[in-house]
């Protein structure tokens, strides 16, 4: 009772609260209220502005978040304020009254969508199908008939064409036209009563639907009240319109009143017009009189005049001397004075100033009138447009108010019919209630008749429990097996379970240390801090990988190993065949219907012969066991003498880590105890903790991976290379997160660190960027002045000192920024804000140089507000230099100090500093101090780092996630924040400059799904376990390009477990449906993966390699649900913020058919200065294009491989070096009035101005201009290479490097990667003993396509083809020696007969490959019968090596997957009835069978790449069969090279670089014959394009039986066509002005018509007119491309050498020819793989 009376009061209590605030205190604000309603006022608690507060409301709730109002939107409505309607429905919300309605399409809009498609504010449906229209799509189109509502049957018309009636379908007449008049409303009343009826059918439809009793009552209950509420709304519109029409008079009134002051100002001005008339006169005639008084004074100057000759003359006669004339002139002067002070000249002289003034005034008033009187002209306009928009306003008010009430007595005729249709539903529903009870009936008999298979299917589960049984005991014996195998390898169990141990107690330690640090974490320092600490953890995994290694090396039973895999294999076959049971019987228990004997013994048979093959099975396992025992290997000792010497290694090993180890064990110990009572000095200590771990760490990695080569080079066991590989990569992870620590170090003014600089020295030359974050040492109790004192900051340059560097430092209380660019410093000082009036807190440094101009800014921020104080101060090196040549073995990067044995040049021989220091970046990659290759006086116990405070520019980097490349973020058991439901959502933003980039993964086995981005659009692909293979799922239309460096909202929403829809930026991408499944997964990837997931075989066929995401994350949502990616433990290598420098676009990519265009105020002939880099492999390509006119032409291109600048016509050329060598060159250039220079790298040319002397105006309006390209300039090729770090002087900017992302204009170009490689190194020829040992180049880096092993150091050089001189192209793509291309068709292959010797005895193959397919035949070579045979190929990436021992056959496969698209060496032996497999030297797999007394002999022929049609189907899997794709070379038979081959089919040269689509003819001559769909006769039109190499060659070839032909060649750079009706030859050419040999595409058409013969190159065309042939033949000739054989060839026909180059989009009569379905591929041709120019 008391319980209830509380609640009485509570109810009470709420009830009587006011304000529109709720809760047991009135503390809350309602539900679509916001405010706080205990400390403001009570005005506080108002209406959500969803969108407005009072009119317009559609919101649930409301709340505050950062400052800004979050709606809780109703169902209808969308947006962060609700100012949208949500889709599927339509309205504006922002209009007051207005509301979101759902869209009636009448149910005929696109299925595939969620909600009815229509304008989200008229409501009109955009596509209605089902052969429909209308407004609502409720009518047929025209040409249908039917009913477009309910039956949604709108059929064709059937009056041959003829219009009909869109409802019966009933034919009308041609010519019939709707009534007029009288018969007109006829017609109109008989439409408007067929709607009606639509209208009534809906309406029954509609009721019919509704059920009968409380419901349906409550239903008109509800309506009732929307019509009463309709009223009212009617009532309050009637008051808005009588308002409207009060506002509107009023209105009137103030346009009358502004009528009347036009009227006014308009006299105003008339009286002014009258004034100035009248001025105008009066100055007329005072101008008049000052013309009087100009004449009486110019004669009263010539009586002046007139006296002063006659006073000289009276002088000279008078002979008056120089006393006398100087009184005379005395007097004279007096005489003057006293005339112009005399009464009339003085009057004069004031009434014409006077007058002056007075003009002056008035026509300043007229002027002043004359502007008063244009305003006023110019609000008319104005006025009277407002006026017309009140009018339509007020127009539209009247019809809403008309539909207001057609929509009231449309609801009073449905509350009529509702209530006349209820009482049938209720008599509906009793007869529902009659059927319901004898379908209950119905299923009691149903349930009482599956009793009998209820009790078959349980004799069933008893026969599946017996089977379950024998797979148990079969796991059991493989249980029991393996337990035995693992008791062969107990050799030094002590050292491995004590490095176990110890790497447990390190774990345990560090878990401890993490759940300590996030209990103590208050403000993200310590999340930091734990960052930089989590290399232990990988070093406690790297001890335990060491002692397995250790522990694997002991193993000596190899062989027994391999026989015990055997075994597995059996037991694995005898494990399916159980599993083949298990399926069975259920298969028997669907199936049962009733029990049956027969099927009793049946499953009874298969349950004996399941017992009979346990017990063969446990025979067999017990011969094993036996074998096992009894195994012995010959070379036991040696192979023991080998584990010794691994022993020890591995002994030194594992101490050298524990050595390391055991201090940072205590360590750990130490943190875990200053952390129970957490204080700042624990947290310091900590973290210099964790820095002097990771600077140990660069230590003992060195030696560490010194000893693991000494191990690894001691026996080539696959075990031992893959732990020396996990080594490796987890070295390069620590690397990877080690640059990522955002913590700072404290300097004490005697520590130094080195850090090890990611960026290529090559990116350094032509602009450097370095910032970072500085806090100066606390001030003094009682400063004095400037109290900071002269300190070095950072130095990067070269190991000398003496030039090529750049550095920082404080002198005299300012920044100063240093560089020296070969011949004095410079010095720029940032005086604006001295370092003593720095906060104490952390600001942000950054330095800048582009070419020879340099920067220095400094942005200090705010605690108390987001506001951030701005400084900067630009210098310029004076000298010709303008590039930082550094090189990579003599840069070092020295911070806060250098060591005791550098010196300083003088600019920075300064005390080391004081402070706290944190670098941020360095050119566009993240930096970090604890990522450093030495630290020098640094003090644990007393650098403690500085605390890094809450400011301005910190904030937004903990808003969002840097992903590098290699860093990804795990989120495991995403459905403890939210669950799997009808709609499942994924949300993310994301923003990149790159191309490609995985961006969400998710796997479960053979299921995964996976969002990426290619070629800057999204891509989906996924595979719930659907029965049709993966679903893709991409952005066709390019409706959203993602790698623009912004961010973009990306949705991914999985509909009712069947449709996947893509939504970017909040606008439907595209959506498709699949089979219905649910979501498998509950782990997510963000970002990209571990090489392990990636490399998987599910994830392969459908991902690339290296697609890990480059760029700024923020906001991964699954469910709404928000996720912290830095707090899930697996996330590696993610930083905070998003560094702005990182997501500029310095650098494109042009692929010779893209350009770039931009349009800035730059002045390119007068003081302009403009340089960039650039990379390339092709000679010729245009760089910098700009014109103004047809003459004034600015570019800079590559002609012959040197550099060319011409200005106005006038050429400056580079020397005779050629540049398109596949390195970094730097081009400046500079334009005077006196000089035009270029310079390339440091060579420096010049030519003179012959505009000199003359003035040119400076352009201030902006122009367009190009890189890489010009579609304005066809005299120049396009360029194919890499152009970066540019930059020009202009007009109303500083000098900046330029971000190609805010181009205009981008064609084809990428801005992100640069697939530009130096000059191919070629294959090494190996003959010799084997040896692991890598060889290395002259700079002493290991070549990416050496081979592992070089004996005797021989390289050989590139084969030196032939100059063609009419070809101006570079020797790139350049072959590798004695390399092959493979693949083109299924039987792509070589042929080699006479091989030597005999392969009875022993036989040894090597051989290198490179592939990315996953199937394929690389070497076969067999008998006639294929009974003995020998092969390599391969099988799902795995290399299989292959023969026969009589009739059985020895099979060895890898373990690995070696399809890569990497060089790998292979070694297969076979020796009797043993093999050997040998991969890269460090992999041996060996098999061996029972010997057999069979002969075993093959002489040939080797196939090598694929075998002839029809060979190896006996021996290999059919998928394996065909011709592999890839590289092979170097094939050598027991240590000698095999000589050239036989024959060969479809092979062309191995490339090192890009290859892009088309068909390649190599130099040693080849042809495709077209299959016979394809031919030629006397009426035909060939089209192709072709990208020649060579100047000559066959190009198109077609001959006959009787010595008619048709033959298209090229000669000497020339086009020729010959053909030959029968009569005579006659022939057509054509000549192209732009060289065929220039590196681009070129197009020809050849078009016969019997005698005429159309050539087309290029758009130049020529033809010629043969004889006519009285008695034609149409023979349809094949079709030879690209060659002929010479037999076929007249004399005069045949090419001095074969056709080298590529062709494609090769196109017969309007169809494409696909040559990988051609008839005959002869010869070097590589099919569908060109290499670029």
């Amino acid at each position: 009772m008391g319980a209830i009376l509380k609640d009485r009061q509570l109810q009470d209590l709420i009830q009587h609260c006011q304000r529109n605030t709720t809760g047991e205190h009135c503390e809350r604000c309602l539900a679509g209220y916001i405010g706080d309603s205990i400390r403001g006022a009570p005005r506080f608690c108002q209406p959500c502005p969803c969108p407005l507060p009072h009119l317009a409301n559609f919101a649930e709730s409301c709340f505050r978040k950062n400052g800004a109002v979050r709606c809780m939107c109703k169902e209808n409505y969308a947006g962060p304020n609700c100012e949208r309607c949500a889709p599927g429905y339509y309205g504006n919300p922002l209009l007051i009254g207005s509301t979101c309605k759902k869209c009636d399409c009448s149910g005929n809009s696109d299925p595939n969508l969620i909600f009815e498609d229509c304008d989200e504010i008229t409501g009109q449906c955009r596509n209605c199908l089902r052969n429909t229209t209308g407004f609502k799509c409720e009518r047929c189109a025209p040409g249908y008939y039917g009913d477009a509502r309910i039956a949604k049957n709108c059929a064709v018309c059937n009056c041959g064409g003829g219009p009909c009636d869109s409802v019966t379908g009933e034919c009308l007449e041609e010519g019939f036209e709707l009534p007029t008049g009288c018969d007109k409303c006829v017609w109109d009343l008989t439409d408007d009563l067929r709607l009606a009826a639509l209208s009534i059918e809906e309406s029954k439809s509609g009721l019919l639907s509704v059920s009968s009793g409380a419901a349906a009552h409550r239903h008109v209950t509800d309506m009732n009240s929307t019509i009463h509420l309709l009223k009212t709304r009617l009532s309050e519109r009637e008051n808005q319109y009588t308002l409207r029409k009060i506002q509107i008079n009023n209105s009137e009134n103030t346009l009358r009143s502004l009528l009347s002051d036009v009227e006014e100002l308009d006299e105003k001005g008339s009286r002014a017009s009258r004034k100035g008339t009248l001025v105008e006169k009066e100055s007329t005639d005072t101008i008049d009189q000052a013309t009087q008084l100009v004449e009486q004074a110019h004669s009263m100057r010539d009586k002046i005049q007139e006296i002063n000759s006659k006073m000289l003359y009276y002088g000279e006669n008078q002979e008056l001397g120089p006393e006398e004339i100087a009184e005379k002139l005395v007097l004279a002067q007096k005489m003057l004075d006293e005339i112009r002070s005399r009464q009339p000249f003085l009057t004069h002289r004031e009434l014409v100033d006077e007058e002056a003034d007075e003009v002056q005034e008035l026509l300043s008033q007229a002027e002043n009138w004359q502007r008063l009187h244009n305003d006023t002209r110019s609000l008319l306009p104005v006025v009277l447009e407002q006026l017309d928009d009140y009018n339509a306003k007020l127009s539209d008010l009247q019809e809403s108010i008309n539909q207001a009430l057609d929509h009231v007595r449309d609801a009073e005729d449905m509350n009529r019919a509702i209530t006349s249709k209820q009482r049938d539903h209720e008599k509906q529903h009793e007869r529902v209630k009659e059927q319901m009870e004898a379908v209950g009936t119905s299923l009691s008999l149903s349930a009482d008749s599956l009793i009998t298979p209820r009790l078959t299917l349980e004799e069933l589960d008893e026969i599946i429990k017996n089977a379950s049984g024998i797979y148990a005991e079969i796991d059991g014996a493989k249980n029991e097996l393996q337990g035995k195998l693992s008791n062969l390898s107990n050799l030094s169990h002590d050292l491995v379970q004590e490095a176990v141990d110890h790497a447990y107690n390190l774990q345990q330690e560090a878990n401890e240390l993490s759940r300590n640090l996030h209990s103590s974490d208050m403000n993200g320092l310590v999340q930091k801090a734990l960052d930089a600490s989590n290399v232990y953890e990988n070093i406690a995994n790297y001890v335990s990988e060491a002692n397995e290694t250790a522990e694997l090396a002991l193993n000596i039973t190899d062989r027994i190993y391999d026989a015990v895999s055997g075994i597995d294999t059996q037991i694995v076959y005898h494990k399916d065949e159980s599993d083949n049971l298990l399926n069975q019987a259920r298969e028997l228990q669907a199936k049962a219907d009733s029990s049956s004997d027969e099927a009793v013994a049946d499953t009874s048979r298969r349950v004996g012969g399941a017992l009979w093959r346990k017990g063969a099975l446990r025979d067999k396992l017990t011969e094993a066991v036996k074998q096992l025992q009894a195994a012995e290997r010959g070379d036991a000792h040696q192979r023991l003498g080998q584990t010794k010497l691994i022993i020890e290694e591995a002994n030194k090993t594992t101490m050298a880590v524990q050595q390391v180890t055991t201090p940072m064990a205590n360590n750990l110990s130490n943190w875990s105890q200053n952390l129970q009572t957490f204080d700042s000095s624990a947290y310091n200590t900590a973290v210099n903790s964790a820095r002097d771990a990771v600077r140990n760490l660069t230590e003992v990695v060195p030696r560490l991976l010194g000893q693991l080569r000494t191990v690894e080079q001691k026996r080539p066991a696959s075990n031992v290379s893959a732990s020396i590989q996990r080594v490796r990569e987890l070295i390069a992870q620590t690397r990877s997160v080690a640059s990522k620590i955002q913590v700072s170090m404290l300097f004490d003014g005697h520590s130094a660190v080195e850090v090890h600089p990611k960026v290529s020295v090559d990116d350094l030359k032509a602009f450097t960027s370095i910032s970072l974050y500085m806090k100066p040492p606390p001030k003094p109790a009682e400063p004095t002045g400037a109290w900071v004192e002269d300190q070095f900051v950072l130095y990067l340059g070269s190991k000398t000192a003496k030039k090529e560097y750049m550095g920082l430092a404080i002198k005299n209380d300012n920044l100063v920024y240093v560089y020296n660019l070969g011949t004095k410093d410079v010095e720029i000082l940032l005086d604006s804000k001295p370092v003593s009036s720095w906060p104490a807190y952390f600001s942000i440094v950054k330095i800048e140089r582009v070419g020879k101009h340099g920067k220095v800014f400094l942005t200090v921020p705010s605690l108390s507000s987001t506001a951030e104080e701005k400084f900067i101060k630009k210098g310029e090196f004076a000298g010709d230099d303008s590039l930082l040549d550094l090189t990579p073995e003599d840069t070092v990067f020295y911070v806060g100090g250098v060591p005791a044995n550098f010196k300083l040049p003088a600019s920075l021989n300064l005390p080391s500093y004081s402070g706290c220091l944190e670098l941020a970046t360095l050119n566009n990659d993240v930096i970090s101090l604890y990522n450093f290759k030495h630290i020098y006086n640094m003090d644990p116990a007393k650098s403690v780092p500085c605390a890094r405070d809450k400011l301005a520019f910190t904030q937004s980097r903990a808003a969002s996630y840097f992903f590098d490349g290699s860093s990804y973020a795990v989120v495991r058991d995403i459905t403890r924040r939210g669950k799997f439901g009808q709609v499942t959502r994924f949300d993310i933003e994301i923003r990149t400059p790159a191309d490609n980039g995985l961006v969400l993964l998710m796997v479960n086995g053979s299921m995964f799904f996976s969002l990426e981005m290619r070629n800057g659009y999204l891509h989906v692909f996924y595979d719930f376990g659907f029965s049709n293979g993966p679903v893709h799922l991409e952005d066709t239309l390019k409706k959203a390009q993602i790698n623009d460096a912004k961010y973009h909202e990306i949705s991914i929403i999985y509909h009712n477990d069947k449709k996947m829809i893509l939504v970017v930026d909040r606008r439907h991408v595209k959506s498709t449906d699949n089979e219905k499944k649910k979501i498998p997964f509950t782990d997510i990837y963000i970002g990209g993966a571990p090489q392990e997931v990636l490399q998987s075989r599910t994830l392969r066929a459908h991902l690339p390699l290296d697609i890990n995401f480059r760029g700024c994350m923020k906001g991964f949502q699954f469910q709404k649900k928000d996720f912290n990616l830095l707090e899930q433990k697996e996330t590696l290598g993610v930083g905070y913020g998003c560094p702005e420098d990182s997501l500029i676009s310095r650098r494109a990519y042009f692929n010779g058919q893209s350009f770039i265009a931009s349009t800035q105020k730059i002045s390119f002939f007068d003081g302009f200065e403009g340089g960039f880099n650039f990379r390339t492999l092709q000679p010729n390509g245009l760089l910098f294009y700009y014109a103004s006119g047809s003459d004034d032409v600015f570019s800079i291109s590559l002609d012959n491989g040197t550099v060319v600048m011409d200005v106005k016509g006038i050429k400056v050329k580079s020397a005779d070096k050629q540049y398109h060598d596949g390195l970094s060159h730097f081009v400046v250039t500079t334009v005077s009035a006196t000089r035009y220079e270029l310079v390339v790298d440091k060579s420096r040319l010049g030519s003179k101005n012959p505009t000199k002397g003359k003035a040119e105006p400076t352009q201030t309006t902006e122009k367009k201009f190009y890189f890489g390209g010009s579609p304005i300039s066809p005299q120049y090729a396009n360029f194919t290479g890499c152009i970066s770090n540019a930059y020009f002087t202009r007009l109303d900017r500083d000098v900046e490097v330029e971000d190609f992302q805010r181009y205009s204009e981008k064609v084809h170009t990428s801005l992100y990667e640069c697939p530009i490689e130096s000059s191919p190194l070629f294959l090494l020829h190996k003959k010799g003993k084997n040896s692991s040992k890598p060889k290395t180049n002259k700079q002493g880096e290991k070549s990416k396509d050496a081979p592992s092993w070089d004996p005797i150091g021989l390289k050989f050089l590139e084969r030196k083809a032939s100059r063609d001189s009419h070809c101006h192209l570079s020797s790139s793509p350049r072959a590798i020696e004695h390399a092959y291309q493979y693949g083109g068709t299924a039987n792509s292959r070589q042929e080699f007969e006479h091989i030597q010797g005999d392969f009875g005895e022993k036989s040894q193959f090597a051989i290198r490959l490179k592939t990315r397919s996953s199937h394929g035949m690389i070497f076969y070579v067999s008998d006639q019968e294929e009974n003995d045979f020998m092969t390599l190929f391969l099988a799902h990436g795995r290399l299989v090596f292959m023969f026969n021992v009589g009739h059985k056959k020895l099979k060895i496969r890898s373990q690995e997957k070696y399809s890569d698209g990497l060089w790998h060496d292979v070694i297969f032996i076979r020796e009797k009835s043993s093999g050997r497999l040998v991969i890269d030297g460090l992999r041996v797999l060996e098999e061996r069978l029972p010997p057999s007394d069979a002969a075993w002999k093959i002489k040939g022929p080797i196939y090598l790449g694929g075998v002839a049609p029809g060979r190896a189907v006996k021996n290999v899997q059919i998928n394996s069969v065909y011709s592999f794709s890839g590289c092979l070379g170097n094939l050598q038979l027991n240590g000698a090279s095999i000589a050239s081959a036989s024959q060969t089919f479809s092979v062309t040269p191995c490339f090192e670089g890009p290859m892009e689509t088309g068909t390649y003819f190599s130099t040693e001559g080849g042809y495709v014959v077209l299959d016979e769909s394809f031919n030629i006769g006397l009426k035909f039109e060939i089209a192709f394009e072709v990208r020649p190499r060579s100047s000559s060659g066959t190009l198109v070839h077609g001959h006959s039986v009787n010595g008619e032909y048709l033959n298209v060649h090229m000669k000497s750079g020339q086009v020729i066509v010959k053909v030959n009706n029968g009569v005579r030859d006659f022939s057509t050419s054509v000549t192209p002005k732009q060289n065929l040999c220039d590196g681009r595409w070129h197009r020809i058409t050849v078009i016969r018509d019997s005698n005429v013969v159309q050539l087309d190159v290029d758009s130049e065309v020529n033809h010629v007119v043969g004889p006519l042939n009285p008695k034609p033949v149409d023979h349809r000739e094949p079709v030879f491309v690209g060659g002929v054989p010479e037999s076929l060839l007249t004399p005069r026909l045949t090419p001095s050498k074969p056709f080298t180059g590529c062709i494609r989009h090769f196109v017969i009569d309007g169809r494409p020819v696909s040559f990988s379905k051609a008839a005959l591929v002869s010869g070097a041709v590589s099919i569908n793989s060109c290499p670029t120019a």
